[in-house]
């Protein structure tokens, strides 16, 4: 009974910071949502993807559990109610659909991947550092406009055949700097973690947008890469945008595994955008304006923000303990 109690209290206090972390940041997203199009924050909107279910777990195994197994004497005669049982069995659900989502979605790509090493061949693309293939446009079901890196910890990038022959050699090269970018970001990584971060609260009305506004952020950054770090025209990749636009067949039923690619259906509302900056870079000679020096700060103000933290949870660690103990002891009487 003292290990289920305290398995029982450690699953119910995740669900309920995790419902709490949902709300801040579906707060903070309300704020921040309007600047979302006019700076692309894509690690923002990453870190705010998978903060409740990152500090939720942090809380849980740095505070609850070594403040049950500390303080919680072993003969305790406190017993399981019905309202932490439905707690703790919601909160195994939810962390259960994660793991199969993850798990889902990993063996999804690594099948699809599997599939199209088959069918594809390899080539040799310049300042390209991963395994590249051609993939036939007649082995697919769809004559689909793959350009897909694909793959979180051995990337591999895949280009369709009619892709080949459809962009110039700039636009070309500049659709491949874009890829590059997400390789650099690892992307495909971020992607997966966000899926294995358990969701709650999916009625909040900004629940769905936050991971909308986050991809679309990222493949704006990967353009940003292209043009900036990559030496990639905004013009050529603005026409690359637009002609791999247009090759999207009107009824996409190719299935796309867990991935980086160039071009989505679900990037389409985004391509004038896209182009439109990247336009507007071009008139600018050729730069996306992007403080590097405004990022250097806050990634210094974030670094003393984060070990002040922890000195400061170092110090005061044993009365923490403490304080969360007394407020399982009332939790636990408030569902009994």
């Amino acid at each position: 009974m003292y290990f289920a109690l305290g398995a029982s209290l450690a699953l119910a206090g995740f669900l309920l910071l995790n419902a709490c972390f949902s709300l801040c940041v579906n707060f903070v997203f309300r704020l921040v949502q309007k600047t979302a199009a006019e700076r692309p924050r894509a690690t923002f909107f990453f870190l705010l993807r998978i903060l409740p279910a990152c500090a939720s777990a942090l809380c849980i195994l740095s505070l609850v559990i070594p403040s049950y197994f500390i303080l919680e004497p072993r003969g305790t005669s406190e017993r399981i109610g019905w309202a932490l049982s439905l707690l703790a069995a919601l909160a195994t659900l939810l962390l259960a659909h994660a793991l199969l989502q993850g798990a889902a979605s990993w063996n999804r790509s690594r099948l699809i991947l599997r599939d199209w090493l088959q069918r594809s061949q390899p080539v040799s693309l310049p300042g390209v550092n991963i395994p590249a293939y051609k993939l036939p446009a007649d082995n697919l079901k769809e004559p689909f406009p793959v350009v897909a890196v694909i793959g979180a910890l051995r990337p591999r990038l895949f280009i369709s055949e009619h892709v080949f022959d459809a962009l110039n050699g700039e636009e070309f090269a500049a659709t491949l700097q874009h890829e590059i970018g997400h390789i650099i970001a690892r992307d495909n990584l971020k992607r997966w973690l966000a899926r294995m971060c358990p969701a709650v609260l999916p009625f909040l009305p900004r629940a769905g947008r936050l991971d909308r506004v986050w991809h679309a952020a990222s493949e704006e950054c990967a353009d940003i890469y292209a043009v900036q770090k990559g030496n990639a025209a905004p013009l050529s990749l603005a026409s690359a945008l637009i002609k791999v636009s247009r090759m999207m067949p009107p009824c996409n039923e190719q299935a796309i595994p867990t991935g980086a690619y160039f071009l989505g259906r679900e990037d389409l509302p985004d391509v004038a955008r896209r182009v439109h900056v990247l336009l507007d870079a071009a008139d600018s000679s050729g730069a996306v304006a992007v403080s590097q020096s405004a990022t250097r700060r806050k990634q210094f103000l974030l670094f003393g923000l984060l070990a002040s933290s922890t000195l400061l949870l170092v110090l005061s660690y044993p009365t923490l303990l403490l304080g969360v103990h007394e407020v399982l002891e009332q939790f636990l009487h408030l569902v009994s």
